[in-house]
């Protein structure tokens, strides 16, 4: 990418672009044949947005963890199905793969199952991983201030409050 929409062929490329500002422009190249061009045998490159499932495989969360559809905030204000607020939260959160090798190991180390509190949850990247290792019910508490963020890990882990279950083990045996 030279400039805003602008772009040159290259031998280097990135999925991601770098910024000092967060948006949802993520980008990845592919190559599409069209219907003429398969007649003639071509193809070309087309540049698209990666898909908000696509940045969780790429965080490697379970697909659609952040997906939430239409929601309702602890306000009481609902929300209607949007990719923005998928895409600032995945964004801010954590690839898991490093975490869950460093987890495996320091739990491993505990004389007893070892518990966690989340603070600055995210959307429950820290207990997914800390209950997939550990036993579900290791993770006694969670702290959060994004709504959304707040209303992903109330979906996936319950909600003591109105003693919702949540549904993070059915993530599991997908």
């Amino acid at each position: 990418m030279q400039a805003i929409g602008e772009y040159k062929e290259s031998e280097s490329a990135s999925a991601l672009k770098c910024r000092d500002y967060k948006d949802a422009t993520d980008l990845v190249a592919a190559q599409e044949t069209s219907n003429h061009d398969s007649m003639c045998g071509h193809t070309r490159p087309v540049v698209r947005r990666l898909t908000p499932k696509e940045c969780e495989r790429l965080q490697q969360l379970p697909d659609d963890w952040t997906n939430l559809g239409e929601w309702t905030d602890s306000q009481g204000k609902k929300h209607k199905t949007s990719d923005s607020p998928r895409y600032k939260a995945i964004g801010n959160g954590i690839a898991l793969p490093w975490w869950r090798w460093l987890l495996k190991r320091i739990s491993a180390e505990y004389v007893q199952a070892p518990t966690l509190g989340s603070l600055f949850d995210g959307v429950g990247s820290f207990p997914l991983l800390h209950e997939s290792i550990n036993g579900m019910g290791t993770v006694r508490w969670s702290s959060e201030i994004e709504p959304f963020c707040v209303a992903i890990t109330k979906k996936h882990f319950g909600d003591e409050e109105t003693g919702e279950k949540g549904d993070w083990w059915e993530y599991l045996y997908r």
